[in-house]
């Protein structure tokens, strides 16, 4: 055996022998509630984990919430933007260029 497994076994040894001299009764009743104690502990981590799950899932609906808000604005201002390149791309195409109007002002 090595140091550590022996170690070990003398610990064991003096919980068993510091357990015997307690009261049946503690011992039963670490026994009998103990698992039900962790179980409670247990059942409660989880519900915190859960709650948290469930923050999170409310601060990424405001999240998309807010992202739509944007995106609608954006695609507004999208629209803006192309009916007013469209607009001076037709006024360009449709004005006279500046060489005839300038030979229309000149005397022949």
């Amino acid at each position: 055996m090595t140091p550590e497994q022996i170690a070990t076994l003398t610990a064991i040894a003096e919980i068993v022998s510091k357990i015997g001299t307690w009261p049946i009764g503690y011992i039963i009743c670490a026994v009998v509630l103990g698992p039900w104690i962790i179980l409670v502990l247990v059942s409660r981590s989880m519900e915190k984990r859960h709650e948290a799950a469930m923050a999170m899932y409310k601060s990424n609906v405001k999240l998309v919430e807010s992202y739509e808000i944007v995106a609608s604005e954006q695609a507004d201002t999208i629209r803006l933007s192309t009916a007013a390149t469209v607009e001076l791309t037709t006024y360009l195409r449709n004005k006279v260029p500046c060489h005839e109007r300038i030979a229309e002002r000149l005397p022949k």
